[in-house]
């Protein structure tokens, strides 16, 4: 009777030490993954940063071209901004609202369903110097994940899209540089990841082209 309660008494201990051994195991895991994708992220940085460094030349001389060229007018963004997108209806837009950077920033919601569009023309002195970051992010390369959530390249009909997610608020944000000449950045709220695509091919960006 003895050797039974001391059985007993000892379950409660034993119970605890397999849950503690099994919280230790997980965070070691969790610490290792971690790790790991702090190192494939740094060794992607620096991929990266080569890359950018010896496409440096060609850069600076597609941005001297683009300073050279008028950026589009209030009419021809007008002509070209799509009034629905995922059937939402346009909600609001602005045109060209910083002095010579051409530029078009649009809304489209229903209740919470949202998706919001910048383009940003790289036309003109300014203009250029406003889409750099997107003209060198084009020539990255992405895969990084995290328990945030992700960043990564991929492609659509051929264009090159940066595509982040955001698990904490589910937001997908994608941003690419167009035709070598637009900036183009689209955030979304409550969109599914694969209406992502339907939405970079009604916006029918290569219209901009034609002006």
């Amino acid at each position: 009777m003895l050797i039974d309660k001391s059985i007993e008494m000892k379950k409660p201990i034993l119970f605890m030490l397999t849950c503690i051994s099994l919280i230790l195991l997980s965070t070691c895991k969790k610490v290792t993954n971690d790790l790991k994708n702090e190192i494939e992220i740094t060794q992607s940085t620096i991929n990266n940063a080569a890359k950018v460094a010896k496409e440096a030349p060609k850069t600076q001389d597609k941005m001297e071209k683009l300073k050279e060229l008028p950026h589009l007018t209030k009419v021809q963004f007008e002509s070209w901004l799509p009034k629905t997108l995922l059937d939402l209806p346009l909600s609001s837009s602005s045109i060209n609202m910083l002095p010579g950077v051409g530029s078009c920033g649009s809304n489209y919601n229903i209740g919470n369903k949202r998706i919001r569009v910048m383009i940003i023309d790289g036309a003109g002195e300014r203009g250029a110097s406003a889409v750099g970051t997107y003209m060198f992010s084009s020539q990255m390369d992405y895969d990084e994940e995290t328990s945030y959530g992700y960043i990564k390249s991929r492609f659509v009909d051929g264009m090159k899209l940066k595509e982040t997610y955001s698990k904490g608020n589910d937001k997908y944000n994608i941003s690419m540089f167009y035709a070598e000449r637009f900036a183009v950045d689209v955030e979304t709220q409550e969109v599914k990841h694969e209406d992502i695509d339907k939405i970079i091919k009604e916006l029918k960006l290569q219209q901009l082209t034609n002006f």
